[in-house]
C-alpha cells in the first residue's frame, strides 16, 4: 500500500510540473520548424515576456566598426529554441546606404561584390528568381525601373523600402499592397524596392502572431503562406530606430539546436527588442548573408549545410553601406 501511494505521489507531482511548464512552440522538421498554433496562442503573454528577459540578459559579442557602427552577434535561447542573431547597427547619416542591383551576368556572392564596390557593410536584399538570377519584385533607382512584383510574391510582399536621397541618408518605408501604387507612393524617393512582410511600422509590430492557415497550397515559390510565415527559416531584415540608427539583421536557421531560425512574427519581435521602430523583412532562407569589411561574413549562411561562414549563395541584389 505504501508503495502504491508512493507511485501515485510521483505521478501527480510529475503532472503538476508539466502543467507549469510552457510547452515548446514547435519541433525541428529538417530545414524548417513549424509551431503548435494552440500552444503558442495560450502562452503568448507569458512566453514572450520570458523571451524579452532572455534577450536582454544575453551577452553579445560586439565588434566596433568605423564611424560608430557596431557588429553584434549572440546565440539567444528564446521562443523555446536557439536563435543565432547577427546585427550591424550604424548611424545612418554618417554613411551612404543604397540598394545595389546587378544584372544577371554580374550576379555573384555578396562578400565579393560588396568588397569590390568598396562597401563597409552589406546584407542580401530583394526576392529573386533563382534560375534566372533576376529580381521577382519591383525595384526602381532614379527613373529606371529594373523589376516588377511577380504575382506569386504577393502573399508576402506588402511594403516598399527605399531612400529619399541619392546619398542614402534618409530611408523610407511604407506599407503598400496595391502594386499599381508603387510609383505614386515613392514618387519623391530616389530609390524604392518592394519587399515584405512589413514587420514594424511606427513602433508597432504589424504582422500576425501566426497565420494559422493549414489549408493553403504551395505557390510557384514552393511555399504556402503558412509555411513561409509560421515555420522557422533563416531571415533577413532592414530598418531603423528613432535615434537615427539603421540595422542590418540576419537570423541564422536550419541548424537544429544551434540556429533554429525564426518565424515572421519572431523576426518582428527580435527587431522590436533591438529597438527598431520601422522594419521590413527581406529575402531569407539560403540567401541570408551579412558581411562587414572588417570581419567578413558574420552570420552562418545555410546553403552549404554547415554551421560556418562559408555557405553564401550567389545573389543579384543587396543593400550596401559605404
Amino acid at each position: 500500500m505504501r508503495r502504491l501511494f508512493l507511485i501515485l505521489g510521483i505521478f501527480f507531482c510529475a503532472q503538476a510540473v508539466n502543467a507549469q511548464d510552457i510547452p515548446p512552440m514547435g519541433k525541428s522538421m529538417g530545414r524548417s520548424t513549424s509551431f503548435s498554433f494552440e500552444s503558442m496562442k495560450e502562452n503568448k503573454a507569458e512566453g514572450f515576456d520570458l523571451d524579452s528577459l532572455s534577450f536582454v540578459n544575453t551577452s553579445w559579442k560586439i565588434t566596433e566598426l568605423e564611424k560608430g557602427a557596431q557588429a553584434m552577434y549572440a546565440q539567444v535561447t528564446m521562443f523555446f529554441s536557439t536563435q543565432s542573431i547577427c546585427v550591424v547597427k550604424y548611424p545612418m547619416k554618417k554613411f551612404k546606404t543604397e540598394i545595389l542591383n546587378r544584372p544577371e551576368l554580374q550576379s555573384g556572392k555578396l562578400s565579393e561584390i560588396a568588397e569590390g564596390v568598396g562597401a563597409s557593410f552589406a546584407v542580401n536584399a530583394g526576392y529573386f528568381h533563382m534560375k534566372e538570377m533576376v529580381l521577382s519584385v519591383y525595384f526602381r533607382e532614379g527613373r529606371q525601373q529594373m523589376g516588377y512584383t511577380h504575382p506569386t510574391e504577393l502573399y508576402r510582399v506588402d511594403g516598399l523600402v527605399g531612400f529619399k536621397d541619392r546619398k542614402g541618408k534618409y530611408a523610407k518605408m511604407e506599407m503598400v499592397t496595391d502594386t499599381t501604387k508603387y510609383g505614386l507612393v515613392s514618387q519623391d524617393w530616389y530609390s524604392a524596392m518592394a519587399s515584405g512582410p512589413m514587420l514594424i511600422l511606427d513602433g508597432e509590430i504589424v504582422v500576425p502572431l501566426l497565420t494559422g492557415d493549414k489549408t493553403d497550397t504551395a505557390n510557384d515559390t514552393g511555399y504556402s503562406s503558412s509555411q513561409f510565415y509560421d515555420r522557422r527559416h533563416p531571415r533577413t531584415a532592414f530598418g531603423w530606430d528613432d535615434e537615427g540608427n539603421a540595422y542590418l539583421v540576419a537570423i541564422d536557421g536550419r541548424f537544429r539546436g544551434r540556429a533554429d531560425g525564426a518565424s515572421i512574427y519572431e523576426t518582428a519581435y527580435i527587431c522590436h527588442l533591438l529597438g527598431m521602430t520601422n522594419a521590413i523583412n527581406l529575402d531569407g532562407g539560403g540567401s541570408t548573408t551579412l558581411w562587414t569589411r572588417k570581419t567578413g561574413i558574420i552570420n552562418h549562411p545555410s546553403d552549404n549545410r554547415k554551421f560556418d561562414n562559408q555557405g553564401e549563395r550567389p545573389i543579384p541584389n543587396m543593400i550596401i553601406v559605404k
